[in-house]
Formats: structure tokens, sequence, C-alpha cells
């Protein structure tokens, strides 16, 4: 196989993948138009709605104990609110996948969301996420000649055009970074264009992000926390007092909630309780009435709640219910492709509770292909609900319609790849299907019992422990192949125990928990994690210092550049009192002020000046001004203090301990006792195989999943303003997420690339692609074929979609990005 040949090969497999992807997540198909009512009925129910000015206030991530859980909740006001019952309280169910834009689609349409929705959320397309032509709550008070006015995430506005509007404060919500401003520019908008201008609007809708962010980078208990609960909660109270203040004060209602929850990591995009628990709040003084939700009855807020609490305060009810609420509340028609359910309690508020029942039920009853009416003369308004909450389950867990046939073009254009590929492995291993060769067969091996493990969820979840295993097996081998004596062992042991401090770093898997790990340990001891952190770097200095000079002044510049920058973070971010007082001086005598502004100007000289450092030496080595010896250590170098300023402050230690194991790799690479040396290319399949071994088992044990919830947004953003840039954010993104698996990526450059031929080092590059490009196939091939068979799977959106778009970032970032782009340039250099 040739250069060429292999290009082709690896794109058409990333297309196939491509196409697989679109094919088994393709948009849900919704009914267009908009409801209808009878003229007069219409007239009729706007006549006696219950409310007639709505504030709609989503609190993003707002989890449903930070409302109602007295441990972690500072909503004081809403506290007394619901023990007065001005405010009735509920936990609302997010279905995933739980992000923004598909959630946002839920609230105002009532219908659930496709998992596609997912990748639509971080694409930000226009076009594709229009709801002009979908029926709304917000298309029916434009339908009824309401005026609707909007502050906060700019997703509403790539959901609803702006002419619906006649007012927008819009925030972009990817700049995460941002805990106060996001917020403040909702908030400086209400004295003027919703508090003086109260008769000019008859919709608000306020979407703040701070909370969300907040989680983003610190979690839930966060010590900003509080703080931000206590913001929210006094603006309830601004907006609440104003609507005391004016003379149809009951014809107010003021709806808070979270788009979705939070997992204890502050993320979200997965199906966890913490995600999908969502908190719920309706607040107008006209609720207090009414009789209150049985669950408030004889209960004061906050609820102390047991430790294992399961997020599930008072009521629940689906997220998607909030739907047909507000449109009974308000004497509209539901939207038509809604499947929620008018919340039981606000029946007593409506001037004819059982025909807007019946509504509900014959809305659903259509939407379930159900032809005719149904007769419910002879049902209770409890034995209504039984039937709507079944035919509501139905809707809610229908599948997708797949687009079969492109399905199958995917799946069999992958399937003729991977035969391809282990005939191309086999034959340039220099051994036949029949005799294969070790390195081949061990390929071969993990990539089978990986592929196995698609077809459990629970593997999927737990893919760290099969990698744990496998590290295992070929942590021992030296002890079968060496000559043992007291430096073999010494060597074999420290390798042990640096593979053990990297399992026992972060909490891997999404099933179990645990608080003894180093990363934990780290930030509540952070004196140590800084001091292991300078020493990391430190590291790098004097590792370069055996090169060139050249080398090492440019190495301590960016060192120093990335090391201000990760301290000078953590101060911005609050924790300055986390940083040892030296490292305080150190800053003060460059003088250099932590700001926000003065950060992101930081970052952008270390990123300038990153470039300029590795563009200069691969082109001075293509010149050959430069000796070409070191440069792929120089690279390695370089491309190491990229990723640590990319890593969060708890895992930068692991690096110190990538380079002692790294070490020793090489030893028992380059000390093969004699019976067993390597051929070339025996050489070049296993330190590949190791290298994947290793990208893979560093992954999880960065704190990476195969749930969405656990992707490190936190990073993704140095040197990023607020002026969102899809793609730069989408690098620096994919730079943090795969930071260690980059590293070892690196492992074989060193090994391999010792000839000084173009046309050997190019055969090397094409042998040393095989076995990840193999494995991939393999793997993937199982992992289509599960996501066929188990289609209609349980866990088929939580555990096996997130798992293929995994496989996709990993065949693209790792695969293509890394594997091919950054390595050629490498080898282009070397010629």
């Amino acid at each position: 196989m040739n250069l060429k040949q292999l290009t082709c090969i690896t794109c058409a497999q990333l297309l196939a993948i491509v196409l697989f992807i679109f094919a088994f997540f393709p948009r849900k198909i919704v009914l267009t138009g908009i409801s209808q009512q009878d003229a007069d009925q219409d007239r009729d129910l706007q006549h006696n709605r219950p409310f007639q000015k709505l504030v709609f206030v989503i609190i993003d991530a707002l989890r449903s104990d930070f409302l109602f859980d007295s441990h972690i909740s500072h909503f004081n006001n809403v506290h007394e609110w619901l023990n007065t019952g001005e405010a009735w309280g509920y936990t609302s169910f997010a279905n995933p996948p739980t992000v923004t834009l598909p959630r946002l689609k839920s609230i105002t349409t009532g219908s659930t969301p496709s998992f596609i929705d997912l990748l639509l959320n971080v694409a930000q397309d226009v076009d594709s996420n229009d709801l002009s032509e979908h029926d709304s709550w917000l298309q029916q008070f434009i339908q009824h000649n309401n005026t609707i006015r909007f502050m906060g995430d700019d997703t509403w506005l790539k959901l609803f055009p702006q002419e619906w509007f006649d007012f927008t404060d819009p925030t972009h919500s990817f700049f995460v970074s941002d805990f106060t401003q996001v917020d403040n520019n909702v908030t400086r908008n209400l004295p003027g264009k919703i508090f003086q201008e109260w008769a000019q609007w008859d919709v608000a809708i306020l979407h703040y992000l701070g909370l969300d962010h907040i989680g983003h980078k610190d979690g839930p208990h966060s010590k900003f926390m509080g703080t931000k609960h206590q913001e929210m909660d006094s603006i309830l109270k601004s907006i609440y007092d104003q609507v005391l203040v004016h003379e149809h004060e009951e014809d107010t209602l003021i709806c808070v909630l979270g788009d979705h929850g939070m997992n204890e990591l502050g993320n979200h995009g997965g199906s966890s309780a913490g995600e999908t628990s969502a908190g719920l709040l309706f607040l107008s003084p006209k609720l207090s009435k009414f009789v209150k939700p049985e669950s408030q009855i004889n209960r004061t807020l906050p609820i102390n709640a047991a430790p294992d609490r399961d997020f599930q305060y008072l009521e629940t009810v689906q997220q998607i219910d909030i739907v047909p609420t507000i449109a009974a509340l308000f004497g509209m028609p539901i939207p038509m492709n809604s499947v929620g359910i008018i919340i039981p309690d606000f029946l007593q508020l409506l001037p004819n509770k059982l025909a807007s029942i019946k509504e509900n039920f014959m809305h659903l009853w259509k939407l379930s292909d159900h032809n005719g009416d149904f007769t419910l003369d002879d049902l209770t308004i409890d034995g209504i609900y039984t039937k709507m909450y079944s035919i509501q389950e139905t809707l809610t867990k229908s599948a997708t319609n797949y687009n079969y046939p492109l399905l199958a073009l995917a799946f069999i254009s992958f399937l003729i790849i991977t035969i391809i590929a282990i005939y191309q492995l086999q034959r340039n291993s220099g051994s036949s299907l029949w005799q294969p060769r070790t390195s081949p067969l061990s390929v071969l091996l993990i990539s089978v019992i990986l592929g196995i493990s698609t077809f459990a969820s629970s593997f999927i979840e737990e893919e760290h422990q099969l990698w744990w295993w496998i590290v295992t097996a070929f942590s021992v081998v030296p002890l079968f192949v060496y000559n043992l004596n007291v430096f073999v062992v010494a060597r074999w042991f420290i390798m042990m125990v640096c593979v053990r401090l990297i399992k026992f770093w972060n909490n891997s898997g999404q099933k179990f928990i645990y608080s003894n790990v180093m990363s934990n340990l780290l930030n509540q001891n952070p004196i140590w994690k800084w001091w292991l952190n300078l020493f990391t770097l430190l590291a790098l200095i004097i590792a370069s210092s055996r090169f060139q000079v050249l080398h090492f002044i440019v190495t301590t510049i960016l060192v120093g550049l990335c090391f201000t920058y990760k301290i000078s973070w953590e101060i911005v971010n609050g924790n300055q009192a986390e940083i040892p007082i030296f490292m305080h001086d150190l800053l003060a005598k460059i003088d250099f002020v932590p700001t926000e502004s003065n950060l992101i100007l930081l970052a952008r000289v270390f990123f300038q000046a990153w470039a300029i450092v590795v563009v200069s030496r691969l082109v001075l080595t293509k010149l050959k001004v430069l000796n070409k010896n070191y440069l792929i250590e120089d690279i390695k170098v370089y491309i190491t203090i990229l990723l640590i300023l990319q890593t969060s402050s708890q895992n930068i230690g692991q690096f110190i301990i990538f380079q002692i194991l790294q070490s020793q790799i090489y030893y028992f690479f380059k000390s093969l006792p004699a019976p067993f040396l390597l051929t070339p290319s025996s050489k070049v399949y296993l330190s590949n195989l190791v290298s994947l071994i290793l990208q893979n088992f560093t992954f999880f044990q960065f704190g990476g999943t195969n749930s969405i919830s656990t992707i490190d947004l936190g990073n993704a953003y140095h040197g990023v303003s607020s002026d969102y840039n899809m793609c730069t954010v989408g690098m620096l993104m994919s730079i943090a997420n795969f930071a260690p698996s980059i590293y070892w990526s690196m492992l074989p450059w060193s090994m391999n690339y010792d000839s000084t031929s173009s046309q050997v080092k190019i055969q090397t590059f094409i042998r040393s692609k095989l076995p990840a490009f193999t494995y991939h196939c393999i793997f993937g091939t199982c992992l289509m074929t599960a996501c066929i068979f188990l289609r209609f799977h349980l866990f088929i959106w939580s555990v096996f979609s997130p798992k293929l778009c995994y496989f996709l970032g990993w065949n693209f970032v790792m695969g293509f990005l890394n594997g091919w782009i950054t390595e050629l340039t490498v080898l282009f250099a070397l010629d």
C-alpha cells in the first residue's frame, strides 16, 4: 500500500462514519402548521384566560436542588414564596440530550428532542435550527398579537426570527469563562425595557447563563455558586416586587426554570439524575388563592434532603408539560407537535377545566396516529390523565425514523474498508491470515475484545476498565522477555508504579465515583498541587537542556508563559488563596496584573509565540540551518507544553508521570535480548500498538468518559474573547479533551523515524498508521452493528449514541488531524 492509497481509504473511512451518523441521527419529522381554535372559542378563552402577562426566566443549568435543598440552595425569597403558596415548585424531567438547544426546542414546542440536536447545539447552524415554521407557544403568542421581548442566550435567536421580538439583547452562550457579564447584560435591561415599559410588552424572556458557566468551570459546589444563587434570587425578587406594584398584579405569571441540570463535575449532556432534574417554579400572587400542590402542603422549604437523594424534590413533572400548561393558562391552543400534558395543579385556575383536559387528550390522541374521536364521557379526570400519561410515554419513547438506505450504504462501505484494513495489516507485516505474527495478532485481539464490548451498555460506560486490564497485561510482558536482574526489575517496578498512579489519578467511567483519587487530593491540598505542576514544567526545561542552547531558551520562554498563564487563570477565577505566596511574588516582580483582559492577552501571546517557535523550528530544519537529529524531541517538548496549557491544574502533574513512563518504555524497546529482537516492521507495529493502548488508557484516566457530559469546556476558551468562533473553540476543546492521547501518539516517533531515507520514512509512516486504523475499523464495525441491532434499546440515546459521536471524534481528531497532519508535517521537515 502506498501513501495515496492509504490517504484515500482513510478519507473513505471518515466519510462512512459521517454518513452513518447522519443516517442514524436524522432530524425528526414534525408537523407543519399552527394549531387553531374556533373563532368564538378563541375569543372566549382569550377573554377569560387566567393570566395576561408572562415573564419566562430560564436560569441555565438550574438543577432541582439549587432551588429546593437546604444543603446547597440560597434562593431565600423563593423558599418564602413556596411556603406562602405564592410559588408552586416542581422537579422537571429534561429528556436527554441535556444541552441547551434541544431543551429550548422542547420547552417551547413541547416535542422531544432528536439526538442530532446535540451536534447542532455546538454547530449553531441557523438554518437547521430555525423554528419559525414550527408551532410553539411563542408562535401562539405572536398569532394572538402579543408583544415579546428577549434578553440573554442568543440560542433563542437561532431558533426564532428576530422580527418576532420587539426588543432583543442577546449574549453568546458558549463563552463559558464569564460568570458575571453574561448575566449583567440581561439584568441591565430590567429597569428600562421591562419595569418602566411594563404596559408595552406581554411576554418577557430572560435567559441567564452565569450559573451554567460556574458549573462548567468549577462544579456545582463552587465557591461562586452561593453568590450566584443569591444574585438570581434577588433578580426574581425585583421582578416580583414590580408585579406587586401594578394595578393588575394577579394577571402576571412568572415562570422560572432550568433548561437542564448538571452532574457532580458541573457538566451536562448525558442522562444522569443530576443532569435530567431541573428546577421549575411558577410564581404569582394569584396562586396563593388556590390550593397548593399536594407535595407542598404541610412542608417547609427548603427541604433538608438525605445525602442519597435522587434530585427529586416536591412533585416531578415532564419538562415538556410546561408547553400545554402555558397554552391553557393564556387561553391558546396547544402547539401542533406538543406531547406535553397540562400540569394537574393548574386545572383549578382554568375557566373550563374539563374542556381543556379533553382538548389536551384529543391532541395527544391524534399525534399517536389514532383516527377518529375517543369517548371520554365515562372517564373521570383522573382516568383521562392516566390515559394521557400512557400515550405520552409512548410518544416520548417513539423511535427515530432511521434513514435505512443511507445506513446500509454507510455500514457496507465501512465493512469493506475494514476487510481491506485487516488484509493490509497482515500483508505489510509479512504474514498471512493463517500465519499471523504476534504484533498484528495483538491488534486484532484487542480490536475484537473492545468491539464485542460495544454490545453491552455497561461495558461502554465502563470502557476504562477494559483498557486498564489491557495495560496491566502488557505491563507484565517484560518479566517474561528480559533476563531479570536488579536493574531490569527496578525499571519494571518504576513502570508499574507510573501506570498505577495514572489509574489512581481521576474518576473514570459513569457508574462509580470515588472521593480519594489523586485529583481530589490535589484540589484539597492546592500547595502540593502547584509545586507538582511547577516541577512538571521544570522537568521539561531540564530535559531540553541536553539538546541545543536555542531549544533550551525557547522552551524556558514557553514554559514561563504557560506557567504564568495557569496561575493567573486561577487568580482571575477566584482561587488566589490556593496559589503559593512565592508565585504571587513572581507575578508582582514581572509586573503582571491578573485580570480577564490581561489573561486573554497572555494566552494569545503564548499561542503566537508557540506557533512562531514550532514553525521556525520546522522551516529552519528543512533549510538545514538547524540540526534535524533533535527535531522530533524538540517538537514533542513544544507540543507537551501546549497540552499542559490546555489541561486542568489538577491533571498537569500526570505529565511528569508520562515522561517517566515513556523513558522506561524506550528502555525496554531498545534493550530487547537477542532472541526477541524485533524486525523493523514488528517494531513499528508494536510501538504503535503500545501507543494506541496508552492513548485510550490515559484518555479515561484524565477524567474522560463516553458521556457527552464529561467534555471539558473550561479549557476551550484560553485567549478567546466574547466574540465566539466555533473553529477556534472547537480546536482548543479537542486539544483539551485529547491532551493525554495526543501526548502518547508521539511515543513511536523517536523509535520509528531514525532512518535517513525519505522513502523508508514514508513506508514506516504507512505501517505505523495500520494498527490504529485497523483497530478503529474493527471496533467501528462492531459499534455500528450494535447501534443497528440495539436501535430500540432503552439506552440507545444515552449510551450508544454518545459513543458513536466519540468514535467520530477519535477518528477525526486523533486519526486524521493529529495522526496525519501533525506527523506528516514533522516528516516533511526531516527530509
